[in-house]
């Protein structure tokens, strides 16, 4: 009963800090918003995360576990080239966006590119690693064996990260016209064709030698 409680308390924080890291940024959410909507005592929300850090650090750990995951799902999931596995990863980081913009641009990418990524550098890299294992153990055999180009993985993961991040941006700015949606296909096939391409040109320049 009593660890019942304890972990109502604990998601009651968690959702009550979503609701107002969604609305006003993390930035500007303070431990008294976090008592006055929850109607959980200081003390408590001390208890339970140590600090306001600790209650941000674990809905921005919640949020870049679910992004990764779906991308990941999406990678594994798909059955043929490699090159276009990459690119259903591209199109899913799209689509998880795509859901609720507003919602993904607050809990993660607005941590992301802010102080608070610094100080908490060394969690986000632990949440990465442990969802980009099972994504490594899969892409392995594939580049030994060059049907995937021979890059670094963070170089991959930089081509097919690095453009569905812009084009979400973008897109929030209001430079990309239209749903959100409609442009996961193009950075897919964008990220599929180009892995291809460096492929290509990396088996050609094996078979000169």
């Amino acid at each position: 009963m009593v660890q019942q409680r304890s972990q109502e308390t604990r998601d009651k924080v968690l959702e009550t800090a979503e609701a107002l890291v969604i609305e006003h940024g993390h930035e500007n959410v303070s431990m008294k918003d976090l008592v006055d909507r929850s109607g959980i005592s200081n003390g408590s929300i001390f208890h339970h995360f140590g600090s306001k850090d600790g209650v941000l650090e674990e809905i921005f750990v919640r949020e870049r576990r679910a992004y990764l995951g779906h991308v990941a799902e999406c990678i594994l999931g798909h059955d043929g080239d490699p090159c276009d596995a990459m690119g259903e990863g591209t199109r899913g980081a799209v689509l998880f966006q795509a859901r609720d913009p507003g919602r993904h641009f607050r809990l993660a990418t607005q941590f992301a590119h802010s102080d608070w990524a610094t100080r908490h550098a060394i969690t986000s890299k632990q949440v990465s690693a442990e969802i980009e294992a099972p994504v490594m153990q899969w892409a392995m055999p594939h580049l030994a064996a060059g049907r995937l180009p021979m890059l670094p993985p963070a170089t991959i993961q930089s081509l097919m990260l690095g453009g569905a991040e812009l084009i979400c941006n973008q897109w929030r700015m209001e430079r990309i016209p239209g749903p959100l949606a409609d442009q996961a296909p193009i950075a897919a096939g964008f990220v599929s064709a180009g892995l291809k391409h460096l492929r290509d040109q990396q088996a050609a320049s094996t078979g000169e030698r």
